[in-house]
């Protein structure tokens, strides 16, 4: 109550968050708009990179300026649009000179160092993913190194530092700063919302056993690993959603037990969830920032009561016990859903001693407290 009003306080006070992309795109993102502006004016500033036409943003003590130049994702070639973006960046910072400046990710956090520093705003870097694990291919090491000193270093200048999981603090080391913590991609508690009659999407699947993915399609997701898994099972379908990164995945997921129902608003793909037997959550060990994965379908399958599969966030599946664990290996996920498949009551009770968690610590709410505390540090 004492830190409410004390934020209360300073709601005159402007943050400005920066965004390289339109931040509809990053429910993670939202949320944390959403919560800050309970207590702070926010300016979003976003780049516009698919030229969409938007509508205008209904939160209260919110405001947004968008930088509509069309660029590509993940290419090379995105490196030629990067200075003008910084550009527009640090100019709207000197002409706005916030109290906070948010950082999303390395790339719209280069332009709000050299800013923060003529505008002596305080400046937190809130890392989604580490560029050099994420972007940087593992054969190309100078790169890499040069990429990952900048990051760090970047991160030690800053006021304040946030990652979305404990594992990914460990691969900074010596450079976090002395504000640091974790914020988990958990989501608001909309179980009431999403739990009403079996979603329509759901038609093809009758009353099989349900594997349901919903996330981006694409080869380091597990969803081979899947198909292998599941070939010759009877009573087992596989449904899919999300926005398909590796268009050849999905010709190769063409099979009589996948469903896939396309890219889905985000309670569409809640709700297929919700009536999940089970969620997969499986990342490829072979792609570096895949090994500190702390995907937001943990704690959705947390809330939904669905028990899950995976190969990632070993510590906090073990301590909740909301699924099984497995190595990345189609015999070892096989044999899981075989275990979940023939025990009902199993399934049950995994499903709810990750709902106990979700409620006792892993939901946004939890998170908000955490975000408030760091920016009345900061103020």
């Amino acid at each position: 109550m004492q830190l409410c009003k004390k934020l209360q306080d300073k709601k005159n006070k402007e943050v400005m968050l920066v965004i390289s992309y339109p931040l509809i795109a990053n429910p993670r993102a939202e949320k944390i708009v959403r919560s800050l502006s309970k207590r702070f004016k926010v300016l979003i500033l976003e780049w516009n990179r698919e030229g969409i036409v938007f509508q205008a943003i209904s939160l209260e003590n919110v405001s947004i300026r968008r930088f509509n130049m069309r660029a590509p994702y993940g290419k090379l070639t995105l490196i030629f649009y990067y200075p003008v973006f910084w550009m527009w960046v640090a100019v709207n910072v000197l002409l706005t000179r916030p109290g906070i400046i948010h950082a999303c990710n390395l790339d719209a956090l280069i332009p709000c160092v050299f800013s923060k520093i003529l505008t002596r705003s305080k400046l937190i870097f809130d890392s989604f993913d580490k560029f050099s694990l994420a972007f940087v291919p593992p054969k190309m090491k100078l790169l890499f190194k040069l990429v990952d000193l900048t990051e760090n270093v970047l991160t030690k200048v800053s006021n304040a530092f946030i990652t979305t999981s404990n594992d990914r603090l460990i691969t900074w080391g010596k450079y976090l700063p002395k504000y640091t913590i974790t914020l988990f991609n958990a989501p608001d508690d909309v179980s009431k919302f999403i739990v009403d009659n079996k979603s329509k999407l759901l038609k093809n699947v009758h009353d099989e056993f349900a594997i349901v993915y919903a996330g981006r399609i694409s080869r380091d997701r597990g969803l081979i690993l899947l198909k292998t898994a599941i070939r010759g099972l009877e009573g087992v379908r596989l449904v899919l959603a999300g926005r398909i990164v590796d268009d050849s995945v999905r010709k190769e997921m063409r099979d009589s037990k996948i469903h896939y129902c396309g890219l889905l608003p985000y309670e569409d793909a809640l709700r297929i969830q919700a009536y999940a037997d089970v969620i997969p959550i499986l990342y490829d060990p072979a792609v570096p920032i895949n090994r500190f994965a702390n995907p937001s379908k943990l704690f959705e399958a947390m809330m939904l009561r669905v028990p899950v599969i995976t190969n990632v966030c070993r510590d906090i599946v073990a301590e909740t016990e909301c699924g099984l664990i497995v190595d990345y290996d189609a015999k070892e996920v096989r044999k899981a859903i075989l275990q979940l498949k023939s025990n009902p009551s199993l399934r049950k009770k995994l499903g709810e001693n990750g709902r106990r968690a979700f409620i006792q610590k892993y939901n946004w709410d939890f998170m908000e407290k955490r975000l408030l505390w760091l920016y009345y540090q900061l103020m």
